[in-house]
């Protein structure tokens, strides 16, 4: 059964929505990507529930969470998302984020590891090289805010590969990130000023760093990658080089390639793949 519930992280005075699916301890705390929310996680949540528990909160600036003008980044994540734990009273749990969320991971899995059981990346969880990083800001800085309609702010995402295949759950997804405003036109719920103060170059060394943190990582692990990448085969968010270095410092990590999932796409489509590979890495026995 899926629960909402919002939380005051009281150590940073900011509410936090979480979707909270019933199960078993210990609990994965899924952190989603960088424009998503916590909807990313339904497919995830109806695969795994009731057998363990899943925390899902929109991260601050997405969602039904605060978005206060101010700070973002990696260091103010991971003290929100401990903090939230605590809050749920939650010791032990399996850390899993996809993307921007898997990168969070990473470093909440070096960080905590007497708290963290087991690591989930999904297409992420290493730092993207100088060509992924130009293709990520020419995208982000030329993001349309505003639109006539929900048709039209659909058909941008219907016609990408970044989100190939479409499903009813991926709508679903994209559907929730876009507000009416007064005057009948719709706008995106994630500010510009949320990301630009994601990317700001500070945080931008932290994720730079990553692979330094990589020894650090005792809990097992398992990778899974799309297959058709970021806009295309050639252009994955994992590449071979970046998992020949997660190999060699997490030599316990399990890496899983999802070859008909593209990058966001991976979190959404029926895959027996990916749900076999999940549900063998929790030690969850199905029917």
């Amino acid at each position: 059964m899926l629960h909402h519930h919002t939380y005051r992280v009281l150590a940073l005075r900011t509410l936090i929505h979480v979707r909270d699916w019933e199960g078993a301890s210990p609990p994965i705390l899924f952190l989603h990507s960088i424009t998503a929310n916590s909807l990313l996680a339904l497919t995830l949540g109806e695969l795994i529930s009731p057998h363990r528990r899943l925390i899902a909160p929109d991260l601050r600036g997405r969602g039904k969470s605060d978005a206060p003008a101010g700070d973002y980044g990696p260091t103010l994540h991971v003290r929100e998302m401990i903090a939230l734990m605590d809050a749920l009273r939650v010791e032990k749990f399996v850390i899993a984020g996809h993307s921007f969320g898997a990168m969070l991971s990473v470093l909440i899995a070096a960080q905590y590891p007497d708290r963290v059981t087991g690591l989930i990346l999904f297409d992420g969880g290493a730092p993207p090289d100088s060509l992924a990083t130009m293709a990520l800001n020419a995208y982000y800085n030329s993001l349309q805010y505003r639109y006539p309609s929900v048709e039209a702010y659909l058909d941008r995402f219907q016609q990408s590969p970044l989100y190939q295949p479409w499903t009813e759950s991926l709508e679903q997804l994209v559907r929730s990130n876009l507000y009416r405003e007064p005057d009948g036109s719709y706008i995106r719920s994630v500010g510009r000023y949320v990301l630009d103060a994601e990317r700001t170059p500070e945080n931008m060394a932290v994720w730079a760093s990553l692979p330094d943190l990589y020894p650090h990582i005792a809990c097992p692990v398992l990778i899974l990658r799309a297959g058709m990448g970021v806009i295309g085969a050639a252009d994955p968010a994992l590449p071979d080089e970046a998992i020949a270095l997660m190999r060699a410092q997490m030599p316990q990590a399990q890496v899983v390639t999802i070859p008909e999932a593209a990058h966001t796409s991976l979190m959404t489509i029926p895959s027996p793949l990916r749900d076999q590979s999940l549900l063998r890495f929790l030690g969850i026995n199905r029917p």
